[in-house]
Formats: C-alpha cells, sequence, structure tokens
C-alpha cells in the first residue's frame, strides 16, 4: 500500500481522546479488568478439570496439590473462596 493510501485511511480514524498524554480512560480500565478476571476465572476451571482427571495415586500427588495451590490462590484473587 502508498502513502497515499495509508494518509487516506488513516485521515478517517477519529481523533484521540482529549486529556493529557497518559491519562487512563476509565472504560479501558475496566475493560483490562474484566479481561483479567475472565482470565483467572478460565484459569480456574483448567485447573479444576485437570484436577478431577487426574488419578488419585502418590505419582501425580505433588501434581495435584500444586495445581490446588494454584486454583486456592487465583478464587482468592478473584475472592470467591470456599
Amino acid at each position: 500500500m502508498n502513502n497515499r493510501a495509508m494518509r487516506a485511511m488513516s485521515s478517517d480514524l477519529p481523533a484521540p481522546p482529549a486529556g493529557g498524554a497518559g491519562a487512563a480512560d476509565p472504560r479501558s480500565l475496566l475493560v483490562d479488568s474484566a479481561i483479567s478476571h475472565a482470565e483467572k476465572l478460565r484459569r480456574v476451571l483448567q485447573l479444576e478439570e485437570w484436577i478431577n482427571g487426574t488419578p488419585d495415586t502418590p505419582m501425580f500427588e505433588a501434581t495435584r496439590r500444586s495445581w490446588q495451590e494454584q486454583r486456592e490462590r487465583l478464587l482468592g484473587e478473584l475472592h470467591l473462596g470456599n
């Protein structure tokens, strides 16, 4: 794509929001927070699936314990502890 086409496309873009450089948009922070929350929930569900799908044998005991600790930590961060 040539420079003229790029300038034409960029001129159609909306202007950046007013406010000084580095001013945080509250909506952006809310979206970031929601994404982080969703990623943690996804990880909790993944860990639960792994914990429940792993045989209860001594060979997997340390791994299951690690997954359970991770799950509990994430639930605490999400304020969803049991």
